[in-house]
C-alpha cells in the first residue's frame, strides 16, 4: 500500500511539471516552474499529511500510515526535481 501511494504521488508531481512546462512560454519558464512547481509540491504534501491524519482518526489506519509517510518522501523527491528542473530552465 505505501509504494503504491508513493509511486501514485510521485506521478501526480510529474504531470504537474509537465503541465507547467508545456503551459510556459520559453521566456518565463524559469519563473513558472519556480513558483509553480514550488506552490504544487507544498500542496501535495500538506494534503498527504492532511488526509493522512484524517484516515488515522476515521481509524483507516494502513492508508493513513501510507500518506503520512509518503509526504516526506515526496517533499525530499519533489524539492530535488524542482531544484533541477529550474537550474535547466532557470
Amino acid at each position: 500500500m505505501i509504494v503504491k501511494v508513493i509511486l501514485i504521488n510521485l506521478l501526480l508531481l510529474a504531470v504537474y511539471c509537465a503541465l507547467i512546462l508545456m503551459g510556459s512560454a520559453d521566456a518565463h519558464k524559469g519563473f513558472n516552474m519556480a513558483v509553480g512547481a514550488g506552490v504544487c509540491i507544498t500542496a501535495q504534501v500538506v494534503l498527504n499529511i492532511f488526509i493522512g491524519l484524517v484516515m488515522l482518526v476515521m481509524a483507516k489506519l494502513e492508508i493513513g500510515k501510507a500518506l503520512l509517510i509518503s509526504a516526506p518522501v515526496v517533499g525530499i523527491v519533489g524539492f530535488c526535481s524542482w531544484l533541477i528542473l529550474l537550474s535547466i530552465y532557470g
